[in-house]
């Protein structure tokens, strides 16, 4: 059983319509609550029928709790709560089908034991994001189970590209010439980067290794051989991140 807590934010649906709120469902708790027509949005409702329909998905905040009632608030979530809540539901209702689909007998209480454990089976997809296979030794996996976690956990990495303007200028007489050979030379064995001329004196360097930790380690490699060939060159060569 979810563990309700005033002012948490949790992914609700929608079970009826009244003439001034809805009845939500709690997560995937057997709880309801209440949402009064004037916690539903951000602007003014006139008819709940406008914002939403029975069996919607709603993100909502509980603003209070006691034995007469559950009263929540979708008014009241930030656009981060939202994205958020929506994301850790993504990441459960996944894992969970993989699950149902690759273990086949007690989904139900493997799901539990993980929620156990870890709190939350998002923090459970978090473990294996950070540590790799090895948070699902000793767990009652099978191959299949396991590798389809693993599987899901590397497609759904958070992926970044870096950008780099570097300034790059060189007055002596061969100066042109050394500049085209610096951009030449190889700065890495994969084909994850690109230095494109915007105007001089500056390039921008856009480099994407496929996960976050990757393409930072690979950016600072590539902008210290950039760095180590001009000096070489006697290129005058600096270089700033560009903030997006």
């Amino acid at each position: 059983m979810v563990e309700l807590n005033i002012g948490a934010v949790y992914v609700c649906k929608v079970k009826k319509l009244l003439q001034h709120g809805i009845i939500i469902q709690i997560d995937d708790t057997q709880k309801e609550g209440f949402i009064h027509i004037s916690e539903l949005s951000k602007r003014w409702v006139k008819d709940v029928k406008d914002v939403a329909r029975e069996g919607d998905k709603i993100v909502c905040k509980l603003i209070k709790m006691d034995s007469q009632s559950t009263e929540l608030s979708a008014k009241r979530v930030t656009d981060n709560e939202e994205r958020q809540a929506l994301k850790e539901w993504s990441v459960e209702n996944r894992i969970g089908r993989i699950i149902e689909k690759t273990l086949k007998t007690d989904s139900s209480s493997f799901m539990q034991s993980i929620k156990e454990k870890y709190g939350s089976v998002y923090e459970f997809y978090n473990a294996v994001l950070k540590n790799g296979e090895s948070t699902l030794e000793g767990l009652k996996l099978n191959k299949e189970a396991a590798d389809a976690i693993t599987d899901f956990v590397e497609k759904t990495k958070k992926r970044i590209t870096i950008k780099t303007d570097l300034f790059i200028q060189d007055f002596a007489e061969e100066g042109v010439e050394d500049i085209k050979r610096l951009l030449q030379k190889p700065y890495s064995t994969k084909n994850n980067y690109s230095i494109k001329y915007i105007k001089a004196p500056h390039y921008l360097l856009t480099v994407n290794a496929g996960d976050t930790k990757k393409t930072i380690s690979e950016n600072k490699k590539i902008i210290e051989r950039l760095e180590a060939t001009s000096k070489e060159l006697g290129i005058d060569f600096k270089y700033k991140e560009v903030k997006e």
